[in-house]
């Protein structure tokens, strides 16, 4: 069976197995080295053999338990401050070596005994689910109940380029079969029906206390007062908006109500030259439900971040060549990863060390071995706050977008990741026409409103993976990773259809907006400066154009 069709249950077994298949020539080289320390004609040569027993038992001691075998952890570790003491000038090295045999066969011993019920706990602790592809513009039903058909079918028409999937009822005789024939993921219901302004929240109540009708509800009507609002949130509604209700309002109401908590996958570096512990860490991440890439040759650390851009690193603190303090150092030279939390995950217990590695770049210790449950949680408190306190600095305030820094940043770094790998990218520069109308006879209140709609807009139609940014007022750019400038003209032009069917209300009258776009393709335009300015000249020609089309450069 090919090992993407596995469970990570499997996997995980699967790299045990491997694992205990590989321990009797771990012991082997540990054995030769501890005979040179005693056999040794120097003691130079003894303090060599004895580095090299510490290197190896500090990583069985790290591995062991991971993989079941608790016993090899307790006694490589034992060896591993003995030869530590050595090599602080604490002990001569031939007065180790006897110490050193004598752990060797209890190392062999226990090497030949996996602990079962560690076994059973670790695949137990690491989440069963696979990681897989997580969707996460996943399909929002939106159920309308309006007595009003020309009120349902404008909600439906709207909600669609919003990405929902609506459907309306015009009676609240008619929600059960509704229900039955497809499970809402929120009703929006007016509350009048038939002369009886109570009849739908009777109505309503009655099917959320049986718990037929267990989504979110929303009430769209008319009333406005303390009664009618006291009998919506007894019927089970949590939002009550007043009739008429802008499209903007709505949404913002819809985005909170049917947030399905499937964020983007927090995205983990685990940098360790010992490639079955970087794997098992791996997939018991993986388990929980977030994308990893592991580095085994730190050498190579710059490209891998320039590509996978983490949101956390996990590094191990000993490594050859190049250790993970070191390491550390070079990622917080470059400013684009200088606050990426950096989490050393060795089997160092010694507190001095960790803090001294810590001073040099790190933010957190997690000592090996570690429960798969406590390492889950670990990552996910921190890469959550690294993702808010990121939020914060990259992100337009009003749109959630990424600012004009950001953007630039970002189309830089996946500019150099498509020469690497030769890959189009298309880029959009769109801006909103006529806008300064639109804040001028609609009020700014009004005019932020659009600009909120067009880049939940842009959110909804390109890929979780595209770039998208607010690059200033009304203007926005986006970079579609992967496609060329004809197939980003098709989804631009329905873009520009979406936008342009979109109904705002306002005091004044109700009105829509439209935009324009221009579109350019790497490598034809193969910089940062040369793709945006050939993108902007094809927006500034749209606008000529008569605006409200899509232009390539």
């Amino acid at each position: 069976m090919p090992d993407d069709n596995k469970t990570v249950e499997e996997k995980i077994t699967a790299l045990r197995d491997d694992y205990a298949q590989r321990l009797a020539s771990k012991i082997d080289e540990i054995s030769s080295n501890v005979l040179l320390i005693s056999s040794s004609a120097s003691k130079s040569d003894a303090g060599k053999a004895v580095a090299a027993v510490h290197a190896l038992t500090h990583k069985l001691a790290g591995s062991g338990e991971t993989f079941g075998f608790k016993e090899i952890s307790i006694v490589a570790r034992k060896m591993e401050e003995a030869c530590t003491r050595v090599m602080e000038n604490e002990e001569d090295p031939a007065s180790i070596a006897e110490t050193l045999v004598g752990k060797l066969e209890a190392l062999k011993k226990s090497g030949s005994h996996p602990d079962v019920r560690m076994e059973k706990q670790g695949e137990q602790e690491a989440d069963s689910k696979d990681s897989g592809t997580v969707d996460d513009r996943a399909v929002r039903n939106v159920l309308i109940l309006d007595g009003d058909e020309k009120v349902r079918l404008q909600m439906v028409g709207e909600l669609e380029h919003f990405g929902f999937v609506a459907r309306g009822i015009s009676h609240p005789n008619d929600i059960l079969s509704a229900i039955k024939e497809q499970k809402p993921d929120v009703l929006v219901s007016d509350t009048i029906f038939d002369g009886n302004d109570n009849m739908a929240l009777d109505i309503i109540s009655g099917f959320h206390q049986s718990g037929e009708l267990d989504c979110p509800i929303i009430i769209h009507t008319k009333i406005d007062n303390m009664s009618h609002r006291l009998g919506a949130v007894r019927a089970g509604a949590g939002n009550y908006l007043v009739k008429p209700v802008d499209m903007a309002d709505m949404i913002d109401v819809l985005d909170s109500v049917t947030e399905n908590g499937e964020a983007d996958l927090f995205r983990v570096l685990v940098i360790d030259d010992d490639e079955s512990l970087s794997r098992h860490t791996e997939l018991v991440l993986q388990g929980a439900g977030m994308m990893t890439s592991a580095l085994n040759d730190p050498m190579t650390v710059i490209e891998v971040l320039n590509d996978f851009v983490p949101e956390l690193i996990l590094l191990d603190l000993y490594m050859p060549n190049c250790e993970g303090h070191e390491v550390a150092a070079i990622i917080r030279q470059q400013e684009a990863f200088d606050a990426i939390p950096i989490v050393f995950l060795s089997s160092e217990h010694d507190v001095e060390k960790q803090l001294s590695a810590m001073e040099l770049g790190g933010d957190d210790f997690l000592t090996k071995p570690i429960q798969p449950k406590h390492l889950i949680s670990a990552v996910r408190i921190r890469a959550s706050r690294f993702r808010e306190l990121r939020s914060m600095m990259v992100k337009d305030s009003m749109t959630s977008l990424y600012n004009h820094t950001t953007t630039k940043q970002l189309m830089r770094n996946e500019i150099e990741r498509a020469k690497r790998t030769n890959q189009s990218i298309a880029m959009a520069s769109l801006d909103i026409d006529n806008f300064k109308k639109v804040n001028d006879i609609y009020g700014h209140a009004v005019g932020d409103k659009v600009i909120k709609s067009l880049s939940r807009l842009l959110r909804q139609r390109l890929r979780g993976a595209d770039i998208i940014g607010r690059m200033g007022g009304e203007e926005f750019a986006a970079l579609l990773t992967g496609a060329t400038a004809k197939e980003a003209e098709l989804i631009f032009n329905q873009i520009r259809e979406a936008f342009s069917e979109i109904v705002f209300r306002s005091d004044a009258r109700d009105f829509s907006v439209t935009l324009s776009c221009g579109i350019a393709e790497f490598p034809a335009h193969n910089s940062v400066s040369s793709l945006s300015d050939a993108s902007d000249r094809a927006l500034y020609a749209a606008k000529n154009g008569g605006r409200n089309l899509v232009m390539l450069a």
